[in-house]
Formats: structure tokens, sequence, C-alpha cells
């Protein structure tokens, strides 16, 4: 049976092999499609996708300094194009591989101080590793599944990705 600290690790496997086919599906779209402005919580399918991954450098780098040093964060160029989301998502990952190595089970009960950030929030508030892993997952899923609606208007089909799928990807890939 898997540990906790395991099952989250694969749900973040799962959003990473699942991002890949968002990357593939907006690589053969114009860019005048990818820069679009769409109404969504984000103007652009580009600027969705690069909200979602900063989600993820935020929040991974925000607890970084809990187990060992803190992160620096992503200090490279302004994404402009898909590339450069690409470039900006190779050195996220690396910061979710890093984190995830030095991470144990007991860790996940642990409670950092969040400063408040308006508009996002506007208090200060205190919350677990647990919690926050888990609203990370949550937020990718939530703005993938924007993706796809948004995609579905221009008919343009998703790059869904099953459970049982990941799967069978994660049990081809050589062992580390």
């Amino acid at each position: 049976m898997r540990s906790e600290l395991e099952s989250i690790r694969q749900w973040y496997a799962y959003n990473a092999v699942a991002r890949q086919g968002y990357f593939t599906t907006l690589s053969k779209l114009p860019p005048q499609e990818l820069t679009k402005d769409r109404g969504a919580s984000f103007p652009t399918l580009l600027d969705i996708l690069g909200h979602s991954i900063g989600g993820i450098e935020t929040w991974i780098v925000r607890m970084s300094a809990l187990n060992g040093t803190k992160f620096s964060g992503y200090t490279g160029p302004d994404v402009e194009n898909l590339e450069d989301l690409r470039k900006y998502e190779i050195v996220v990952q690396g910061y979710v591989d890093e984190f995830f190595g030095r991470l144990r089970n007991e860790d996940l009960d642990r409670t950092y101080l969040v400063p408040k950030l308006p508009p996002w929030w506007e208090e200060d508030f205190t919350t677990s590793i647990r919690a926050t892993l888990l609203h990370v997952v949550e937020h990718e899923i939530q703005h993938r599944g924007e993706l796809n609606a948004l995609l579905w208007q221009i008919d343009v089909d998703p790059p869904i990705l099953d459970w049982d799928e990941f799967e069978k990807i994660e049990a081809s890939r050589p062992s580390k």
C-alpha cells in the first residue's frame, strides 16, 4: 500500500505527464490562437497554462525553506510564447522534483505562515504542507478543465489523460 506522500507524489507525476499533452496540443495551434483573449480566468490559452505552472512554482518555492534551502524562484524571461512556457515548466518541474526528493511523510503535517497577497487573499493565514500540496493539484486540474472547454470551443480535442493511461506510461518508464 502506498503512503500518503507517495499518493501525493503520484498526483504530481500525473499532472506533469498530463501537462505535456497540453504543450503538444497547443504547439499545433497557430500563434494567434494561443494569444487570443478568450475572456476566461486569464485572457489567453498561454496565460492560463502559464498561471497554472506559476501556481506550482509559487507554492513549491514558498514551502522549500521548510525542508531545506529555499529555492530562489524563476528568474528567466517573461513568458511570451509557448517555447518560453516550456522552458519555464522545465525549471518548475525541477523544483517539484527537488522538493519531493526531500519531503518525508511526517512533513505533511507541518504548518507555515502564508503572508497576505492581495488580490488573491487579504489576510495572513497558516496552512499545512499537505493542504498546500493538495491545493496545487486541484488548482492545476481546475485550469486544465478550463483549457479543455476553451479548446472544445475552437473544435480542438484536448489531451485528456485518464489514470489508467497514466499508469501505463509510468510502468513503461525505466526505474530510477
